[in-house]
């Protein structure tokens, strides 16, 4: 297995014996709702790009609204871009099914962020040239949509360890 793979795949084996709501995986809160918003619930209403790339950042990284691990937006919130709105669709399959490692929310999130790739290199020039992304984002979005894929690739990897199902092919 490659190297800047093992620590996601450490965390969520580590994590997986346990059953996670809304909070961290690393036992911390989840980020904290808008000031003044009135919403008992902890979620994002504010585009983010923080900690996007490099493998020990990775589990901490937060981008648009609903990108990172224990990082979602409130509910009813767009999401910032292309990517986000894939990071959207995992987060809420993961709340229905309240399992970080849930096989077909996974490999969902992993097909999405190749379709997002696919649909930007098609746009014309290269991939980077055309992911757009939101108003003052830091990240580079090609990079975030490698993290993504490092990331929820062991998570792939650890379901299948753990659901004794064979891990699906990774996205390309």
């Amino acid at each position: 297995m490659h190297a800047g793979r093992l620590l996601p795949l450490l965390l969520l084996l580590a994590a997986a014996g346990r059953s996670w709501g809304r909070g961290s995986i690393f036992g911390a809160a989840p980020p904290p709702s808008s000031p003044g918003d009135g919403d008992d619930q902890k979620c994002s209403r504010t585009c983010e790009s923080a900690y996007c790339t490099g493998t020990l950042e990775a589990p901490l990284m937060r981008y648009g609204k609903y990108c990172g691990v224990s990082y979602t937006g409130c509910p009813g919130e767009p999401p910032c871009d292309a990517l986000d709105a894939c990071c959207m669709l995992h987060d809420a399959c993961i709340q229905t099914t309240d399992d970080y490692l849930n096989m077909w929310c996974n490999q969902s999130l992993l097909d999405c962020v190749a379709t997002v790739r696919t649909a930007a290199a098609a746009a014309g020039g290269g991939v980077e040239a055309v992911l757009t992304t939101f108003d003052g984002n830091s990240c580079n979005a090609t990079d975030v949509a490698d993290e993504i894929t490092s990331i929820l690739e062991a998570a792939v990897y650890a379901g299948s360890i753990l659901h004794r199902a064979p891990a699906p092919a990774p996205a390309k």
